[in-house]
């Protein structure tokens, strides 16, 4: 038993020599890979801005203990909110790499240079600084679709497993299927959320800005009335 624990030991010290000196410890958040689906009309309410960004360069900093990423992004088309076509802007991630030490966060959105998303964006602080809305589950990569030559939206592959929702007295007021009774009580009708990964995965994007568009206006009035 003592012989082969001491020939592990030696196995393990032999794997970390041979490691190159500029590896990367990249530990993982694996919690964050199983989140509760977001509905559509929830993702919409909870955004500042949504639109088709190009990512550039990207910076990582430590903060409060934790790695995240600064990705400079440029605005293609504004879809909803105060941002517009032509505008550059910074979205702030968890993880990235600092140096030798790196730290990886499933169920981030992920950022490509040159590679265009629709994203779902809320302030995060002055000077055009934001973060994704529901995490991964705000940003739709777009694929050119050879047959219609149509920019279609898909779903991201960060998202990890999702849960279904169970169905809140919020997501039927949304769909106009609530009730008021006497003594302040609500009575709900039976209503299935409406996902945002169904609304938005694999659709063209010009038919998905369009319906984006109506419902930010929709729950979102004070904004809308402030243009």
């Amino acid at each position: 038993m003592v012989s082969t624990r001491r020939a592990c030991s030696r196995a393990l010290v032999a794997l970390a020599l041979a490691l190159p000196a500029a590896a990367v410890l990249v530990p993982s958040d694996a919690t964050a890979s199983v989140s509760i689906a977001v509905g559509f009309e929830l993702l919409v309410k909870d955004a500042d801005a949504v639109a088709v960004l190009t990512p550039g360069e990207q910076t990582s900093v430590w903060e409060d203990g934790r790695i995240y990423t600064y990705t400079r992004v440029h605005v293609d088309r504004g879809v909803a909110g105060d941002i517009g076509a032509g505008a550059d802007g910074w979205v702030r991630t968890m993880g990235g790499v600092v140096g030798k030490v790196g730290q990886l966060v499933d169920g981030e959105p992920v950022f490509v240079r040159d590679k265009a998303s629709l994203v779902f964006m809320r302030k995060f602080k002055a000077g055009g600084v934001y973060e994704v809305s529901a995490r991964a589950q705000g940003q739709y990569p777009l694929k050119l679709d050879e047959a219609t030559k149509q920019q279609r939206l898909i779903r991201s592959t960060a998202v990890g497993m999702l849960l279904p929702p169970k169905p809140s007295v919020a997501d039927a007021a949304a769909s106009g299927a609530t009730k008021p009774q006497s003594a302040g009580v609500v009575v709900t009708d039976a209503v299935k959320t409406r996902l945002a990964q169904d609304v938005l995965h694999d659709r063209p994007l010009d038919e998905v800005a369009r319906e984006i568009a109506t419902t930010w206006t929709r729950l979102h009035p004070a904004a809308s009335k402030a243009k």
